[in-house]
């Protein structure tokens, strides 16, 4: 053990006088510090965003008068620590809508955004460490070995009674030293600059995933630093080293993630998002087929009613109706207990339709993913976007919340009768409404089969047709006087608030843990396979 003390205590002083652990110190600071200071601002935005979004959504609540207009946009928060990992966080949406006739299968983006911002968030500090730091690692650990050699120190040292074990554990301590120095000075000026900003709070489970971030950060680092023991050991000059420490950088770092992607995309293609909108429209097409047929089949003119929202004037389809007639208020009652069933069914077919093609990419995605973790650098990314809670994972854990909440909106809406009373479109009492009786029967005796004809009427029969009408109008506008509702300002909103509330719960740190736990062994079997082999190699190699 001393003589380990010794060499790793050596090769942290060789890195201070030769400056290589001052430029590492003065380059993660100022990388680490700046990101954080980007993506603390870019987190504020977002959180402002996700803020004036679901106070918006709320007021709008508010204004529901009506059970066909209730539609809950419901919103997820931007993460805290997307400011250290960014993952999906800010690509993926963060509000979608929840109603009758939609089953959420996406997410929309909170505003817009400065596009320049979103260029450099991208670099968060979880990148900066992915490939900034592990050249860094690659250019202070290359010529560990195949540099003493070249010098003779090597040798020397051989010649005393230190066994190649001792030297080889020596250097690794004493260069890991260094890089987790530097980087423990950058994480701490990245960190004080996220605490300088009021609106991000982070909890005692955020505190502990900050830890195991940098321990992770940690993992990742070390494996480039075995691999440049492992090559310095092999190679005779540092050069040589060097270069094949590049080579090896650009295939871990950069071409197996982008290689892997390309490759998931060729061996399991999948539909493209054009062709499932035109399957969208198709079936909603079929959709308004029905809805016309039905409305061709119950026609009529003859109902009277006030400030209506319908799909067609002589369809009983309407999803809202200030006030009518009995028999009118019966006749869109009766068309609603149709076309809603069938809006609810046909929103099912699409939501299905959906979740199956991102099923499809979610495959396809599964593939890419086990194809980079041929990389330590995708590795390394995505064990940290997991314990960020920035990941694909817990986007989808959302829409499958809303789709959760969708079914807990749906049986609120039943119990309340939203679907099979007149509440669906109007807040008009039907016991108090006027009849139409005598207006019908006119209507049926004097005006349908004129409507019926109307387009071959001649101009004499058009003039007794409009002499008719105004007699059926008089009859209308006193059915019309007895209503009690004559405007919407006189609707008071609905009273929601026995309505259930969308909660969304971040993911427990215990089960981030399990999710990364497949990443995180792969880490620490890549250090244990390195270090084997750094071993054999320098056991094998000569001194000199």
């Amino acid at each position: 053990m001393y003589f380990i003390w010794i060499i790793a205590k050596r090769e942290l002083t060789s890195n201070i006088f030769t400056y290589r652990l001052l430029t590492g110190i003065i380059v993660c600071f100022l990388l680490i510090a700046s990101s954080a200071r980007v993506l603390t601002k870019d987190y504020e935005n977002r959180l402002r965003a996700y803020s004036g979004a679901k106070k918006e959504h709320e007021e709008k609540l508010k204004e529901v008068k009506v059970y066909s207009q209730l539609k809950v946009d419901v919103d997820r928060p931007p993460e805290p620590l997307s400011i250290i990992c960014l993952g999906m966080d800010r690509q993926l949406g963060s509000t979608t809508t929840v109603s009758y006739d939609k089953v959420p299968t996406d997410a929309m983006v909170h505003g817009g955004g400065n596009p320049l911002l979103s260029v450099f968030s991208a670099i968060d500090i979880v990148v900066i460490v992915q490939i900034v730091l592990s050249l860094f690692v690659i250019l202070i650990a290359y010529d560990a070995i195949s540099g003493e050699r070249e010098r003779g120190t090597l040798a020397l040292a051989m010649s005393n009674s230190v066994s190649r074990y001792h030297i080889l554990i020596g250097k690794y301590l004493g260069g890991m030293a260094s890089i987790l120095l530097s980087l423990a000075v950058g994480w701490v000026g990245g960190l004080a600059m996220i605490r300088s900003s009021p609106m991000v709070e982070f909890h005692a489970a955020e505190w502990g995933r900050i830890a195991l971030l940098f321990l992770v950060s940690a993992l990742y680092l070390s494996i480039f630093f075995l691999l440049s023991m492992l090559v310095s050991a092999k190679a005779k000059r540092s050069a040589t080293a060097l270069v094949w420490l590049l080579f090896l950088w650009v295939a871990l770092v950069l071409i197996i993630p982008n290689g892997a992607a390309y490759l998931a995309g060729q061996v399991q293609p999948i539909e493209s998002k054009a062709k499932i909108d035109a399957e969208r429209d198709s079936i909603m097409k079929e959709y308004q087929q029905k809805i016309r047929d039905y409305g061709d089949k119950h026609q009529s003119l003859s109902y009277i009613a006030t400030e209506r929202n319908v799909v067609s004037g002589m369809y009983p389809l309407a999803s809202s109706v200030l006030s009518g007639s009995k028999e009118a208020m019966l006749w869109y009652l009766d068309g609603a207990k149709f076309y809603v069933p069938l809006r609810i069914q046909y929103a099912q077919r699409v939501g299905n339709l959906y979740q199956e093609y991102y099923r499809s990419l979610k495959k396809q995605t599964v593939l890419a993913e086990n194809l980079s973790r041929l990389s330590p650098a995708w590795t390394y990314y995505n064990a940290s976007a997991i314990l960020a809670g920035t990941d694909l994972e817990s986007y989808e854990r959302f829409i499958k919340r809303a789709q959760d909440y969708r079914r807990e909106l749906m049986e609120y809406m039943r119990g309340q009768g939203a679907f099979s009373s007149i509440r669906w479109f109007s807040r008009a009492k039907l016991d108090e409404l006027p009849s139409q009786v005598e207006a019908t029967r006119f209507y049926n005796e004097k005006l349908k089969n004129l409507f019926e004809r109307f387009p071959s009427l001649t101009q004499a029969e058009r003039e007794e047709f409009l002499k008719v009408w105004r007699v059926y109008d008089k009859l209308a506008s006193a059915i019309r006087e007895k209503m009690t509702l004559k405007s919407w300002d006189d609707v008071e909103p609905l009273d929601l608030s026995d309505m259930p509330a969308f909660t969304f719960q971040r993911e427990e740190a215990l089960a981030s843990i399990q999710r990364a736990m497949l990443d995180l062994t792969i880490l620490i079997l890549l250090n244990a396979l390195l270090f084997w082999g750094a071993t054999a190699i320098f056991v094998r190699s000569e001194v000199r």
